[in-house]
């Protein structure tokens, strides 16, 4: 069957192309008895309009865009096969599917190469998409800071910009003291000598928790020794490498507990723990932050401090999709509390040091 346009809808209805399009497209000037009877033959014939019609006349396409920076650390990790990152696309997903949204997916391997820059412009400069959500990016990102002064609607996971305020630019963020409650944690278990292995510093919960870690250190009067701080990036191959080179920097003046800045971390430490002498898994305590569902199928199971990640996402779309209908009174961003995962990987600290 051939798919009728609004030519051969105002044809069957009896009135003129222009009264459908006003009838479409939510116009007041139209009689109720005309409107009822175009929205007849629209009903009964199926009739849908093509979206670049509607665009021509200012109606949102009711899409928005995910953009996910797959960086160089995680290049060769699968999103598709990680448990935590891949449902941060079915949250995504279904938020605006609750709000009739569409989402247009894209992986973006680097936001400093000017090809994948003037791709992701292009997508908002098209009206390809509504507004855009941002996963992976750091607290500072020009093309994002860019997009928002170009008046786009941009909502960002991870991201805070102290004492600004715009309405299109919306957050949602970790417990700004996570990593204080960490210390507190390992702290109320009797321990004194603690590692940190921070992540990455450009980017805004990773800079505020090793900020929040060194609060805790000091209220307890905790030394900081500088072999025992070290950078261990995001995934479990780099949270490894960092422990292990820790590890064999310590002389067997090893911390009884190690904070590690995300789950990820904490199983490549235990990975390396393993390695380095199997002895110090019951010596030497881990901790993880986010919660992460594979942290409770291992043994030792991980204790962590986590995080409800589908009301993140869901508040995250929802206060952008508010943006962009312009509702008045959008929250710009919200910090999510954290809550302990209490599990097998933090004990209390052998007295003294640890002995074999």
């Amino acid at each position: 069957m051939k798919k009728l346009n609004s030519t051969d809808i105002a044809k069957i209805a009896g009135v003129s192309r222009s009264t459908v399009s006003r009838v479409v497209n939510g116009y007041s000037n139209v009689p109720a008895e005309t409107k009822a009877k175009v929205m007849k033959v629209i009903d009964e014939y199926s009739y849908y309009p093509m979206l670049s019609g509607q665009l021509l006349v200012g109606k949102k396409n009711r899409t928005i865009g995910l953009f996910w920076i797959h960086n160089t650390e995680l290049r060769n990790c699968s999103i598709a096969n990680d448990s935590l990152t891949s449902s941060f696309f079915m949250y995504v997903t279904e938020a605006a599917a609750q709000q009739e949204y569409l989402v247009l997916s894209c992986l973006v391997s680097d936001l400093n190469d000017p090809k994948n820059i003037n791709w992701i412009k292009s997508i908002f400069m098209q009206g390809r998409i509504d507004g855009g959500i941002f996963i992976g990016t750091n607290n500072h990102e020009p093309l994002i800071e860019e997009l928002i002064g170009l008046g786009k609607v941009i909502g960002v996971f991870d991201h805070y910009k102290e004492g600004v305020w715009e309405p299109n630019r919306i957050s949602v963020n970790f417990d700004r003291d996570t990593g204080e409650k960490v210390i507190d944690y390992v702290y109320s278990m009797g321990h004194t000598k603690i590692a940190i292995i921070d992540g990455d510093l450009r980017r805004f919960s990773t800079h505020d928790r090793h900020t929040s870690y060194l609060k805790g250190l000091v209220k307890y009067n905790i030394p900081i020794k500088d072999k025992w701080m070290c950078y261990g990036g995001i995934t479990v191959d780099t949270g490894y490498e960092a422990a292990l080179k820790m590890l064999e920097s310590c002389n067997g003046d090893y911390p009884t507990a190690i904070c590690a800045n995300n789950d990820g971390v904490a199983f490549g430490t235990l990975r390396a723990i393993q390695e380095h002498d199997p002895r110090l898994l019951d010596k030497i305590s881990v901790v993880g932050i986010d919660g992460h569902p594979d942290g409770k199928c291992m043994t030792p199971k991980l204790s962590t401090f986590g995080f409800d990640f589908k009301n993140m996402f869901f508040s995250l779309v929802n206060r952008t999709i508010d943006a962009i209908e312009e509702k008045k009174g959008v929250l710009s961003t919200e910090f999510v509390e954290t809550f302990l995962v209490d599990g097998d990987s933090c004990f209390p600290p052998i007295q003294n040091n640890i002995p074999f």
